[in-house]
């Protein structure tokens, strides 16, 4: 029987048992292997050359091994602003995603802000992470997971947050009832019976290749029409526009240089997921600076020729591993913008050099035409 009393019961004698962090495995009731993930290297255009010298950047990288697991928590609160379920009052340390150790350790059930469970509530599934907004993050962290809990023949609720127009077309098309859900609000907490949580949530596939990430773009991308039968004769540029997070000042001048030489420039936000999914079946090559919009690599067709512009203060092999899970041939492109500290966020202090780099999409350009059918 759940018990509200036992969350806030703190006793002097055992306050610094009671506060003591946990992890997954020790708070979860049933532990279940979904996947396992062996170390793939990277697949690089030509192994990572050019005739005239140029090199990849991520020479040498290897994916992370993995096993999968989904876990059944129960009696447990879920903390939305930090994203964190904790067990008797104590924090499970590993459902935090990127978030400051410390504040999770301190986390603690804050009973003027919890939302009790409703008598008789069904298993519930918990989908996504702090960051729900950013388009990569849905896509590699809930996708995944909607696509094990169809397969397992879930039939609970989803926690969820307020769901945007394309969250609600991807939640849908996996299957799932958003009215079911039970959507959520930063700054409150919820008591749930029974949570499924599955290690995808908490972004530990990241740089793993997982099987069952790979059939759920598949199915989805199926669900949206695509059949795999495509021409394949675009060459798309991947516009970031507004995106605030490492803003590059002439971004738009590459994009107009592209276009001259033949690219197809998009602005994947501005088309329904399915209408993602239809466009980039149809790539031969795929050029884009690391952000959100890269996420679309996931339903490409293996094969497909990717170029990724990444900055120097962020050289994040994210979008390398999706790449090696969907078969596609990578090149890294280092893009030097003077900002010397690591940072996902800083703008550029340069600008693109826009005569190399469309040289250099030429390039891939010929390499996909040859290659890609």
């Amino acid at each position: 029987m759940f018990s509200f009393a036992r969350l806030f019961r703190r006793k002097a004698s055992v306050a610094s048992a009671v506060s003591a962090p946990l992890t997954l495995a020790e708070a979860a009731s049933n532990v279940r292997v979904l996947d396992n993930a062996q170390p793939q290297p990277a697949g690089l255009v030509d192994d990572g050359f050019l005739p005239e010298g140029a090199r990849s950047l991520f020479r040498g990288w290897v994916s992370e091994p993995l096993v999968l697991r989904q876990y059944e928590l129960e009696d447990v609160v879920l903390d939305r602003t930090l994203m964190v379920f904790l067990k008797d009052g104590r924090p499970i340390m590993d459902t935090a995603y990127l978030q400051p150790q410390q504040a999770v350790a301190e986390l603690t059930v804050r009973k003027e802000d919890l939302v009790p469970a409703p008598p008789g509530q069904a298993a519930m599934a918990a989908c996504f992470d702090h960051w729900s907004t950013n388009y990569y993050h849905w896509v590699v962290h809930t996708v995944p997971t909607l696509f094990s809990l169809r397969q397992s023949g879930f039939g609970g609720g989803l926690i969820l947050p307020h769901l945007t127009e394309w969250q609600e077309e991807t939640v849908r098309m996996n299957g799932f009832d958003p009215a079911r859900a039970t959507l959520t609000e930063p700054g409150r907490q919820y008591a749930f019976r029974k949570v499924i949580y599955t290690d995808c949530v908490r972004g530990a596939a990241d740089f793993s290749i997982l099987p069952t990430s790979r059939q759920a773009y598949h199915a989805l991308a199926a669900q949206a029409g695509v059949t795999g039968q495509e021409a394949r004769t675009l060459d798309l540029f991947i516009e970031r526009g507004g995106a605030a997070n490492r803003l590059m000042p002439n971004e738009g001048d590459l994009a107009q240089a592209l276009a001259q030489v033949g690219f197809t420039i998009v602005r994947p936000e501005t088309q329904s997921v399915a209408g993602q999914m239809r466009l980039f079946a149809r790539a031969r090559l795929v050029v884009g600076a690391l952000g959100a919009g890269m996420a679309n690599l996931a339903w490409c067709r293996p094969g497909t020729v990717v170029c990724e512009l990444v900055p120097q203060q962020h050289q994040n092999p994210c979008n390398l591993a999706l790449a090696i899970q969907m078969n596609l041939p990578y090149w890294g492109e280092l893009v030097e913008t003077g900002v010397e500290t690591e940072s996902h966020v800083a703008a550029s202090q340069k600008g693109f050099n826009v005569p190399e780099l469309v040289q250099r999409a030429q390039q891939l350009a010929a390499y996909a035409q040859a290659h890609v059918q």
